[in-house]
Order: C-alpha cells, then structure tokens, then sequence
C-alpha cells in the first residue's frame, strides 16, 4: 500500500456479464459497489485516498455536510471512528425524524454528532462552527460535501483503469459505457482514467441534478484533477442524459419493478436513489437501438437512507 492509498476495502470489484440480453445487447455490470465498509459504494475509494493526507495534517475534528439520507456522511463517520477522530455532521435538512432510522442510526453509533441546518446555510453554519473550534486551540478537517475533490477523480480513475484493462484481457469492446450522475465525479474519474486508453463514448443519467449542471460540474472537477492527466488532455465526451426518472429517493412503483427484476435475476441489489434510475434510462436508450453490441453499466452502489 502506498502512502497515497490508504485501505479500507478489502473486496475487489467484479465485472459480471448480465443473463439476459436487450434488445440484443449484451450487457456487462462492472461493480463498484463495495459493501465491506460502512456500506457505502464507491464513496469508500474516495476516503482511501484523502486518509492519507488527513493523517498528515493530525486533526482533532473531522467536518462535513450533507444529506441525512447521503452515503457519504455515514461513511465519514465510520472513517472518523476508523481513525479515532471526533465527527461533525452538517445536515442540510431542517429537522431529523423523531425516530432515526438506520443511516443516521449508524452514523451516531460511531459516535458522530449532529447539526440540522438546512440546504441554503449549511456552508455558513460550517464555516462558523470550524473559526470557534479553531479559536478554542483545536484543529479541524474538512471534507468537501459529497467528496467531490480532485482526489475522488483519482480514485475513480483508478477503479476505470483497472476496468478497461480487465476488459481488453478478456477482449471485451463495449460500445458505450453508462453510469448515474450527480455531481459528475465518477464520471470525471471515468474520463480521466481512460485517458490513455480507447475510451467508447460514456453516457451516465442525472440523478439528482440536471443534465446541464452536471456536464459543468464534470469540466471543472476534470480541470482541477489536471495534475493526474496527460499533457494536453481535453475531455470532449463529457454526456449528461435525463434518464427520464429523476427524483432523488422516490423510486416508483416502475423502477421498483425493474429493481426487484434485476434481483432476482441477476442477484444484483440496485440502490434505489442513483443506479436504479440510470440503468432504467440505459434499457429505454437500448430498447430504442436493437443491436448486437456490448455495453458496460458501472454499479457505482451505496445504501442511501439505509433503514
């Protein structure tokens, strides 16, 4: 392990090949979604390398924001608790239920405290509470809402390196490669880590975002992630699709189906937030174009609101 790369996961990945075809295409799942940790998807590879450079700087508090029903505050708890720290959680609703149920039930079984403050004063109300923790002598880190940093790009970029080459070793060629999107930096990672590979065109569906906002959002995380790019790198494939059922945590009776579908067939649990939209959006796209091409999903996985 280097000293870039702190390990917290200790299953790999898979690349599955799906039972069933659509529309003629054979479909390949390569999953991403590491549960052996806090349940959190590929969140868990952001974390292994910021621990590094939060080990350096010694804190006594680590701070972040987010949803009560997001992947990622439970996971910042349990990386505090993993690593002895104090954990603050900013929580950008306005009140928590009377009774808390398992992703916020978890996170404060690691010891984690609470702060409602809703969407619009989460980052005034964070930035207030880390100048009185650090006037009282003590040293705080901040984790950026959602990881959305130059470092997650890494991460994910590593995770589609090792994607494609185990695609070329078993000379699989996916025309297209689908995933969600909500702040885009899978996606980013995904670009970037195929930039010195043959990339197929990458398609993810908005979730939780709009299409226009990600593919910004996607530009600029690539822009800051420059330093782990090739000289001269340009991402010119950055899509955004609406995958037609985009409303963040509210699966319908539709997507529920399709999600108890997919378990049963395939022994594949789908969250019910991000990837059962986007794959809903891949089959309506692969139901329009019959064809005989492979294709890859990327199961970016996570628990959100885990009861």
């Amino acid at each position: 392990m280097s000293k870039e790369h702190y390990r917290l996961l200790t299953k790999e990945p898979q690349l599955l090949s799906l039972s069933e075809t659509i529309n003629g295409h054979r479909i390949f799942m390569y999953r991403d979604d590491p549960e052996d940790f806090g349940f959190g998807g590929n969140k868990v590879r952001f974390f292994e390398y910021l621990i590094p450079e939060i080990l350096k700087e010694k804190p006594d508090l680590l701070v972040t924001s987010g949803s009560m029903y997001s992947n990622h505050i439970r996971v910042t708890a349990q990386v505090a608790a993993h690593l002895g720290i104090s954990c603050k959680l900013f929580l950008t609703e306005e009140e928590l239920p009377e009774s808390l149920f398992g992703n916020i039930a978890l996170a404060k079984n690691y010891g984690a405290e609470f702060q409602c403050v809703g969407h619009f004063a989460a980052l005034l109300k964070i930035n207030e509470y880390v100048k009185m923790i650090e006037a009282e002598g003590k040293k705080v880190f901040l984790v950026p809402n959602g990881g959305h940093t130059p470092g997650a790009v890494r991460a994910y970029a590593q995770v589609i390196d090792e994607t494609l080459a185990e695609l070329e070793e078993r000379k699989i060629h996916p025309a297209t490669i689908y995933l969600p999107c909500a702040s885009g930096t899978t996606q980013s990672g995904i670009l970037c880590g195929g930039a010195k590979r043959k990339l197929p065109p990458v398609i993810s569906f908005a979730v939780a975002n709009t299409p226009a906002k990600a593919e910004k959002g996607i530009a600029r995380l690539i822009k800051s992630a420059s330093e782990y790019l090739p000289q001269g790198f340009a991402a010119d494939n950055i899509t955004v699709q609406d995958c037609g059922k985009n409303d963040y945590g509210h699966p319908d009776e539709e997507l529920l189906a399709l999600r108890s579908k997919i378990l049963e067939q395939e022994g594949i649990s789908l969250d019910p937030v991000y990837n059962i939209n986007a794959f809903y959006g891949m089959v309506q796209q692969l139901m329009q174009t019959p064809g005989t091409e492979d294709v890859l999903y990327i199961n970016t996985g996570g628990y959100t609101g885990l009861k």
